[in-house]
This record gives C-alpha cells, structure tokens and sequence, in this order.
C-alpha cells in the first residue's frame, strides 16, 4: 500500500488503512459545518502507465449491439463489468436487455464473483433503469437486504441505500444507518463519504464517532488502493470529490493534480480533464505546455473530445502554430468515432480551404446524411449546387435541398426556398413562399423579412403588383433598413442621431454583410467617432473585397466630378477586382468606361474584368460590353451558355433585347422577374423591356412598382415621368405630367426646368401661365431655406414673366430672410439688398452691411462688389476707398465682370 504526503490536519500515520477508524475523536454533539479543508494529494511515486483506457462510448455500444449474447467475449472480467456500467451510465433503459445478459453471464467469466456481488449488479442495473417495481416483483431486494448483514462492506453500503431510498418495503432508517456504519468500519469509501456528509450536515449517527476529516480522508486513501489496472477510476473520485466541494472545500488545484496522476497512469480520460481544466478554470495556475501535453496524450488514447478539441487549438493557431494537417488528422479521428461536433468543424475547416472543395462536399454529405443532420447544411449544399453549375441548372436540386434544410427550421433554408417558391410558375408557390417568410417573421423573428415581403407583394406576385399589401409591409419595415445604405442615407442617419437605426447598421455589419460593414465604417467617420474604432473598422474592411468594393460605390456617390477622388475609388476598386470581388469587377469597369476611357491600360483592365463577370452570368458586365467592346448581339451569344445556367435579372432583361422571337422574349423577362432584387432600377428596366416587348399593360405595371419604390426621391419620380413622356398616349402623357409635378415639388431642379419651359411654351398644349406660377409659389415656399434664394435668382434669369407673376404671391423679405438665416450667402445677399430697397434708415442700411460682410466672407463675388459699394459711399459703414478697392479685387479674381470694370473705373480717377 502507498504512502502518502502533505496531509494536514491528520497524522500521515493514520493514512491508508482501515484500522485507523480505531483512533476516534469523540464527540459530545453534532452541529452542522462546512465542508472541511483536506490537503490529500497524490504520492511522490515514480508512475508508469497501468490503466487500461476507457473505450470511446461508440465503440462500447457498437461492440455490445453487435454481440450475439450467447458468450462474453475473452476480454478481462472487470472490463465487461466496467463497459456495462457505462451502458448503464449511457442509456439503462434502451440497453437494458443487453446489461441484463452481460450480468447473467459475468459468472462464466469470473469465477471468483460471488453472487451478493452479481446480485448488486442486477439490482442497481433495475434501479438506474427505473423498473423498481419488476425488481421487487422478483423479491431480490428483500433478499439482498435480508443477507446484507454477513455481506461485504460494499453490499452493506448498497443495501443502506436501498432502505433510505425508499425502494425496500423495510422503513428502518436506524437499521440502515448502522448497515453504513458497518460498511464504513469494514472501509468502504462510500459509506465514509456518505457518514462524514451527515455528520457535517449536523446529523449524529449513533455508533460513529468518527471525525469527518479522518473519515473523509480514510475514505480517499482507500479509493487509492493498491498500485493496480482500476486505480484510475479510483482516484478519478477522489478528484470529483474536490471538484464537488460537497464534503471537502472544492478545490480545482487538487482535483487537477489527482487527475494528472492518472493521466500520468494512462488515463486518457483524466488527461482530457486536466487538459480542460487549464482551458477554462480560473482556479488554477494555467500553463498552455500543461495543457497540450495532456490534450494530445488524450486525443491519442482515443478520447473523441480532445481529439476534436485538439484539432481546433491547431486550427486556430493561438496557443501553438497552426498546423491545418493535423487539424484534419484530428477531426478525422473524432469523426470516425461518430462525433457530430468534430463533423461539423471539419466541414467548416473544408470550407475555407480554396483548395478542399471536394472535401468540403463530402463533410456535407456525411452531415447531411445523419438523423440528427443540421439544417444549416442543406442551405450549403444547395448553395454550392448553385455556384457550381448555375441557378438556373441547379434550381430543382437546390430546391429540394433548401426544403430539407426549412423542415429542420433552417433560416436561411427558408429564406432561399421562399425566394425559389415565389419566383416559380404554379399554383400555390407564391403563398408557400409568403408563408415561409412569415414564418421567419413570426417564429424567429426576423424583421428583415418585412422588407422582403414588401418586395415579394411588388415584385413577384403572379397576377401582378399588389400595391395594398406592399404598402402594408413598407410601413412596417420603416426603421429596418436592409443592405442598400446611400451616402444620402447614412449622412442623415448620422445627423439624426437615430441610435436603434444606428444598432441595426452595426448588427448588420457585426454579422459580416459587406455592403453594412462598408456602411456602417461610412458612418462612423461621418459621426466623428474615435480613430480607434475607426481603424478596427477600417480592418474588417480590408479583410473583405466586398466590402472593399461597397464602400468605393460610397466614394463615388459622394465625390461629384473630382477627377482625383474618383481615381481613389477606381484604386479601391481594382484592388478588391484583383482580390476576386464580382461587384468590384463591374464597378471598375463602369467606372473606367465612365470616367478614364481613353487610358488603354486601364480598359484593357475593365474588359478582362467584364468578360470576367459575363462569363459568370453577370448581366451589368454584358451591357458594359456591349457598349464599349462588343456588338450587343455578339455579346448575347457568347454568354449564352451563361446566362442559361446562371444569368441574372439583368443578363436575362439584355438576352430579351437580343432576340425576336416573342416566346423567348418572355421566357427570358420571367425569369428575370423571377430572381430580380425588387428595387426602383429593376423596376425600370422590366418597364422599358415589356414596352420594347409591345405589352403596355406590363410595362405600366412595373412602372406603378418603380413609383413606390420613388417616395421621398424625387429624382426617381422624374425618371419615370420621362420614361411615360416617351409613349404616345395620353394617359402616358398625364402620367408624365403628374410626376414631373411630384418630382418638381419635391425639389428635383431637372423636373421644374422641364415643367417651366412646357408651361411657358405656347405652342404645347400644356401652355399655362397659371399652372408654373403656381408650381414655382408651391417650389419656393417649400424650399429648404439655404436653397430658396439661388432659386428665385436663377427663376429671374430663366423665366422672369414667371418671376414677377411669383413675387406677387409671395412674402419676399419673409422667404430672403429665412434664408439668410441659415447662412445661406445668396439668401443673406439678397435679404441685404431688400433691406436697402426699403430706404428704412441707418439701422436697415447697417444691418445689410453686416450682411453683405458675411455673404462676402462665404466667398460669394456679387456680395462683395455691393460690399465694395457700401464701402465706397458709406453706407452703414465709415467710408473706405481701399477696403472698398480690396473687396472689388477679390471679386474680379472670381470672375466678376463688374468688379473689373469697377476697378477700371477707380483707376482711371486716379490717374
């Protein structure tokens, strides 16, 4: 027997041997305590590897289920004994037949096995798989219990057991306290826990006075035993025990050095457990060489936990240098032992591996093919399908797999099947689709898809636009804003300080979306926060060359005609191309035939990337194309093959353009409604292509899709009202004529230019005085107030009958001083000059100085020169000849006509 060390509280003398309990420490009464401090720790002996390795829980249920149970199999008695009692620990009821024969033969096997003992299997077999009233049917409790009493230690501690528990029909509490006290004076380290807890919960047992220190300890020292193949479950209590802190005080730096010691004696078990403990405890001392040296000592005694453990800590590369060889080696390992978890790592280690495509497709397959399968991975393997052979090619089969993936409630199998449901022929598709979005809405509450049932209402209903219900759910999506943010958009949100529109922006971005993370980095620099977190943005960005490309598309939304800014964006832009980005490809493409076409390098560039692009089904590539490169038909036929296996919305609206035959035309145009984004552009161009198709009735309908998409954006409502203006109706021609109206009100400058010169012609039938000064009163009152002066002014110099036809419906001082009181420079100029119009004294004449002054800081020349007057004669100022000549030349370098010619004046007085 071992000795042991560093035993406080008890004599190291007193350790290991049964006959200790005759040094008792009487006590005069029980009072309840705590959980008592033990320092027992493992024995300074040099170990070898003794224990014989649990097997994988698999392996132990393939072994059994297979097994004809006619005869045990030659293996050691006390490892059948052991495997099934973790069949019992696994399932006792579903494995019960199995344990039952396992036990019956046990005899055969071990002939020294008495039959109290075989007896105690069968009952505690009964027990765990709650047929307690078959075993008392039989009498072998009663039995067990009557014969416990010349029975070993450990049978008196089981049949305790059975009489605290309630399952004898025997109720002698005092009875079964002694069978305890007995079973612990023989050593049975069960029955010592068992009394020290109660003594410690404050209960006095009548024959046991023995202190809880010594009898916890006595009790551990003979869970240790002899040196032998079962000492590692024996000590693995001991570390539960501290782990537990029921009967001593939980202490993790023990438990994990009696874990260590089996470890050290081949328990692969134990080492994982060592390996987790420096994982995830905060009570110990961690040390990364501790913990790899036992996770790979437990991956390699089979442990299907490390194993999958170990092959992630070399996936990741954190604690040890990455190593995706032996990442898979592991996987693979915990995958041949039926570990799902290690499956589903393995197909996610596939899948960032440009190269492991096959593999990839197989770990699917192998998820795929479970009971229990995820449903996550029929959305990929139809995802694939997709990416593989085209949409249009792979649609059936991705279809049934997205429907595997919704039965198991999959969100983005959902999500994928409704967008198939509602873009395909036959009845009942639509409302499936509907209802699948619903259910995502409702069930799980993705409010995104309140967007996307708008969409479904505008876009893809069967019989055409449901205006009614699209509104519905445009109403309820309002503050969901989905992945197409404008700088317009993001500027505003950005003012308003709209802190839930701002959350959304970032749980979008936070979730890897690149045109969000593009957004949300845009925000972030609009709203002045701190460079750090600017910097951490600016990385995500850079690890995306999606999201790269989105934020370009910001850039050239806010750059104008700065030929310098767009070449910065064009630079982002063919970085993520190179970096394997569609969206990149085409928008340096368009850029380059937009704005540095005439540098050969560059569309050399723009072509590969377009052909690129076309070759993938790219439609925007193919009319770039054909608009630069390529004869339109030409291009249609070379990308034939493409956009019958995977042509967008876009590429199947040019095919339609391509051909003649009416049939394909159409075939062509509902495909491409079917796979359409529903959006303003899209809606237009199914418009134009059913009016090239000769279907008004069509084309109208996709143009009241594109009007609702066209609120709050004037320039939208515009654009239609110039597709009306080209059909020869005259309900087209009211519909042009109402929403040049709507987009003039609502600021379009294109749209009231256009009214004005149609109003003001007497040769159109439209002529109408009233009607334009009545556009422009309405126009000028609504104006925001910086902009209401620039647009009188240009009003005067376009259409000066109109002009003064306005000024005598209007409050002029009222709308000028609005105006400048947003420092608009025109409004505070033209305010200035009704203020000395009025000849309402010094006070007037000082205040439009002041005004003058201000507009002529903001850099506006005509202030200046009015300035440089007031100067000159002073007028609400002190007379100054060279203030008045400095004004005047900062004018003329702006271009003033009237400036230079003022100053030509001056000099000649001088001279």
């Amino acid at each position: 027997m071992m000795s042991f060390h560093a035993f406080r509280r008890i004599p190291s003398s007193l350790v290991g041997t049964v006959a200790a309990c005759l040094w008792l420490a009487a006590t005069a009464g029980q009072v309840r305590a705590g959980p008592v401090a033990i320092e027992f720790l493992p024995p300074k002996v040099e170990v070898k590897p003794i224990c014989i390795q649990r097997a994988p829980d698999g392996e132990v249920i393939d072994r059994w289920l297979s097994w004809d149970r006619k005869s045990l199999p030659k293996m050691a008695p006390w490892l059948v004994q052991r495997e099934a009692q973790r069949l019992r620990d696994i399932d006792p009821e579903l494995y019960f037949p199995v344990i039952a024969r396992m036990i019956e033969l046990l005899p055969g096997l071990n002939t020294d096995m008495k039959p109290q003992d075989l007896e105690a299997e069968r009952i505690t077999l009964y027990l765990r798989a709650g047929k307690i009233d078959e075993l008392k049917d039989t009498g072998a409790i009663e039995a067990f219990v009557a014969h416990a009493e010349t029975s070993t230690p450990k049978d008196l501690d089981l049949a305790a057991e059975l009489i605290l528990n309630g399952v004898t029909d025997q109720k002698d509490t005092t009875k079964a306290l002694s069978y305890l006290v007995n079973a612990a004076y023989g050593g049975n380290p069960n029955a010592l826990l068992q009394l020290a807890k109660r003594n410690l919960d404050g209960q006095s047992i009548e024959g046991w006075t023995v202190d809880p220190s010594l009898a916890i300890t006595m009790a551990f020292g003979a869970m240790v035993g002899k040196l032998d193949s079962g000492i590692c479950d024996r000590v693995a209590r001991i570390a539960r025990e501290y782990e537990k802190g029921e009967v001593v005080q939980q202490n993790r730096t023990i438990s994990e050095a009696w874990l260590r010691f089996a470890a050290d004696l081949g328990d692969g078990n134990a080492a994982w457990k060592v390996a987790r403990y420096h994982m995830e405890s905060s009570d110990i001392r961690k040390d990364n060489a501790v913990l790899m040296r036992y996770l790979k000592f437990a991956a390699d005694h089979g442990v299907v936990a490390a194993q999958s453990e170990l092959g992630h800590v070399y996936e990741i590369g954190a604690i040890i240098p990455k190593d995706l060889e032996k990442s898979e080696y592991y996987y693979r390992q915990a995958v041949a032992s039926g570990h799902r978890s290690s499956l589903i790592r393995l197909a996610n280690l596939y899948s960032d591996a440009p190269d492991a495509r096959e593999k990839y497709v197989q770990a699917l397959n192998e998820l795929a093919s479970l009971n229990d399968a995820p449903g996550w991975v029929f959305a990929r393997l139809a995802n694939l399908a997709i990416e593989t052979d085209g949409y249009w090619k792979s649609r059936d089969e991705a279809s049934q797999l997205f429907a595997k993936g919704a039965e198991r409630r999959d969100m983005t199998s959902m999500h994928s099947l409704a967008a198939i449901r509602m873009g395909s022929t036959g009845e009942g598709n639509f409302d499936e689709g509907i209802n699948l979005l619903l259910a995502l809405l409702d069930n799980f509450g993705r409010t995104d898809t309140m967007n996307d049932l708008r969409d479904a209402y505008l876009c893809h209903a069967p019989d055409g636009p449901r205006l009614e219900q699209a509104a519905y759910w445009a109403n309820a999506a309002q503050g969901t804003q989905g992945g197409a943010w404008s700088v317009e958009d993001i500027e505003e949100l950005a003012h308003q300080a709209n802190t839930s529109a701002a959350a959304l922006l970032q749980s979008g971005a936070l979730n890897g979306q690149p045109k969000l993370i593009a957004a949300y980095l845009w925000y972030l620099k609009a709203i002045g926060t701190d460079a750090h977190a600017i910097k951490e943005w600016d990385e995500r960005l850079s690890t995306s060359p999606d999201a790269e490309a989105a934020f370009a598309a910001l850039m050239l939304q806010a750059v104008g005609d700065d030929a310098r800014k767009k070449r910065a964006a064009l630079d982002r832009l063919l970085a993520a191309a190179d970096r394997g980005s569609p969206a990149a490809r085409v928008g340096a493409g368009e850029l380059i035939l937009s704005s540095f076409r005439d540098d050969p390098t560059l569309a050399a560039s723009a072509e590969k990337n377009l052909r690129l692009e076309a070759a993938n089904g790219n439609g925007r590539a193919m009319q770039l194309l054909a608009e630069k490169f390529a004869v339109p038909l030409d291009v249609y036929k070379q990308y034939l093959p493409a956009i019958s296996d995977r042509g967008d919305a876009d590429a199947l609206i040019f095919a339609a353009r391509q051909v003649n035959d009416v049939n394909l035309k159409q075939g062509y145009l509902l495909r491409a409604q079917s796979v359409m984004d529903c959006s303003f552009d899209s809606a237009l161009s199914m418009a134009h292509a059913y009016s090239d198709l000769g279907q008004p009735i069509r084309s109208r309908a996709w143009m009241d899709v594109g009007e609702a998409f066209s609120e709050g954006k004037p320039w939208r409502a515009r654009l239609l009202a110039e597709a009306y203006a080209a059909v020869a109706s005259a309900e087209a021609r009211n519909s042009a004529m109402r929403l040049f109206e709507i987009a003039a009100r609502g600021g379009d400058a294109k749209a009231e230019q256009h009214l004005l010169k149609t109003y003001t012609d007497k040769q159109n039938q439209q002529f109408s005085p009233e009607k334009a000064t009545e556009l422009m009163v309405d126009v000028i009152e609504h104006a925001p107030a910086e902009r209401v002066a620039s647009r009188l002014t240009g009003l005067a110099r376009s259409h000066k009958s109109i002009y003064q036809l306005v000024l005598a419906r209007v409050d002029l001082a009222s709308i000028y001083k609005r105006s400048a009181d947003t420092g608009d420079p025109i409004g505070m100029r033209e305010f200035a000059k009704l203020k000395l119009a009025t000849n309402a004294g010094a006070e007037a004449a000082t205040n439009a100085t002041d005004l003058f002054q201000k507009a002529a800081d903001k850099g506006d020349a005509e202030s200046m020169v009015l300035l440089a007057q007031n100067y000159a004669y002073g007028i609400g100022t002190q007379p100054s000849l060279p203030q008045a000549k400095a004004w005047l030349e900062k004018a003329a370098r702006l271009g003033n006509k009237q400036a230079n010619e003022m100053l030509a004046v001056m000099a000649m007085k001088v001279n």
